[in-house]
């Protein structure tokens, strides 16, 4: 059976099996939607536009997880592309002097990004983000572990594959390079151990058991790549990946008594106090990077990235400008701010009219969102909380660094007024951007950072707050705001 998928200026005829979900067949033709759920159809984010068969020529909107191919019928897609989480970061980083040129790669959950570097200079020449096209999976890692394991490794394996292989394409056509020499790369655990094509069945069950932490390096050819050597970061566990061990090493953490808490789809964070490493995560979900969010997306082109209100008026900024098409994490914080200040909601959170809170004619806040809100930041703020005790930081502690999706966009003062930081933290808030890519250039550069990373992640002791009995008083007195 035939169908045909118009997305963009590409149309194109594709095979597929009577009775399969339109999701599946997208991905099987190299289209990827977000699929927060993992194609539950709960989380409505794989939206297409159907004409032909039962739809008829005027067609209808659907989702494509729960519908089935039709013969002959045309499937229209609007994929999210763009950039953004690379901004502020251009900088040069010491090296070590060998020639050619290399990639650091940040392989998060929701996004990936991409930064092209001299390693002869240090300088980067360019840089790239987009998502990841594994959110047509599930949009967090555990829905990306139960794909793995009901048959989807190999394919979950190759969709961050082929990006890093147009990644690599896309520099070498702008810039005029022949080949690129050699990659770093960082990620959550899960992310870096499907990219190798690890089982991850270990990470996804008690205790929770990587089947790999240590820093590797891989033959890019043999994952069919126009790269040189692959170089993987080190994790620390199954929960805490070589994206914080990057970031402490982008922060000097090393350096002070503080802490690098990274905000994206996991809530990750990592203290230094009297040369002692101690790190947690918390089970924050996606909410920060858009995914439990009616209108929410990634932090990409088109995404609200601030909200403020101007002579009685709200004013939204979007990535990249135009008109939004959605909201992400930072422009999130900054909306729950205002409608708290316009007691649109109440400090339970609770709306006091409606259901929904309008930014823009069609993006939207709903009563959910604010819920899904709550237990996000509920979570990273009684983890930093517990982390601050069990590393002895409460008192001297000089800086708290902000990195992950929030760490370009976040109001810090609107992140302390919403509860998603203790109020303790007043005046050392940091947001330092895509720390774990900058780490991971000087990890790319430097064979003395890559050594740096290494001891970080060696030394790291982990806490497990699902053990911890304060935790869960935390998470309940941080709910409300």
């Amino acid at each position: 059976m035939k169908i045909v998928i118009q997305s963009g200026t590409r149309r194109a005829e594709a095979e597929c099996c009577a009775g399969q979900d339109l999701l599946s067949v997208l991905r099987e033709n190299g289209i990827f939607l977000p699929a927060g759920c993992g194609g539950r159809g709960s989380c409505g984010k794989c939206r297409v536009f159907v004409t032909g068969g039962h739809f008829g020529a005027d067609g209808a909107e659907v989702l494509a997880c729960k519908t089935q191919a039709e013969e002959g019928i045309c499937v229209h897609v609007k994929e999210v592309q763009g950039s953004g989480l690379t901004r502020g970061e251009s900088r040069t980083f010491a090296c070590d002097g060998e020639s050619g040129y290399g990639i650091a790669v940040d392989i998060g959950t929701t996004t990936i990004a991409f930064a092209l570097c001299d390693l002869s200079s240090g300088e980067t020449l360019a840089q790239y983000a987009c998502l990841n096209r594994q959110s047509a999976y599930g949009a967090d890692v555990i829905s990306r572990i139960m794909a793995a394991q009901e048959g989807a490794a190999d394919a979950l394996a190759e969709a961050v594959r082929s990006q890093l292989r147009e990644a690599a394409a896309k520099f070498c056509a702008e810039k005029g390079i022949r080949s690129i020499k050699k990659a770093a790369v960082c990620g959550n655990t899960t992310m870096l151990h499907l990219l190798c094509g690890e089982d991850v069945s270990g990470i996804g069950k008690y205790p929770f058991t990587p089947a790999f932490t240590q820093s590797r390096t891989e033959d890019g050819a043999q994952w069919g790549l126009n790269i040189g050597q692959v170089h993987i970061l080190p994790s620390v566990s199954a929960f805490v990946g070589a994206d914080v061990v990057a970031g402490c090493v982008a922060a000097g953490l090393d350096g002070e008594d503080a802490m690098l808490a990274d905000i994206g789809t996991n809530g990750e964070m990592i203290a230094h106090a009297g040369g002692r490493f101690v790190c947690t995560s918390t089970a924050a979900g996606p909410c920060f990077e858009g995914a439990n969010i009616e209108c929410g997306m990634g932090g990409v082109a088109g995404a609200i990235d601030s909200v403020r209100e101007e002579a009685g008026k709200i004013v939204c900024t979007a990535i990249g400008g135009g008109a939004p098409a959605g909201i992400c994490g930072a422009g999130l914080v900054d909306a729950v701010a205002l409608m708290l200040r316009r007691g649109v909601i109440d400090p339970t959170g609770a709306f006091a009219e409606g259901d929904r809170f309008y930014l823009s004619p069609d993006v939207f806040i709903s009563q959910r969102d604010i819920r899904n809100f709550q237990l996000a930041k509920s979570a990273i703020c009684a983890g930093i909380e517990i982390l601050s005790e069990r590393a002895g930081l409460s008192a001297q502690i000089q800086n708290v660094y902000i990195a992950g999706g929030l760490g370009f966009y976040l109001n810090t003062e609107n992140a302390l007024s919403v509860g998603l930081f203790p109020a303790q933290n007043a005046g050392k808030l940091r947001a330092i951007g895509n720390a774990a890519l900058a780490g991971t250039r000087a990890c790319l550069l430097s064979r003395a950072a890559m050594e740096r990373a290494e001891r970080i992640a060696a030394e790291a002791e982990y806490i497990d707050l699902s053990m911890d009995e304060l935790f869960m008083q935390k998470y309940i007195e941080n709910m409300n705001f």
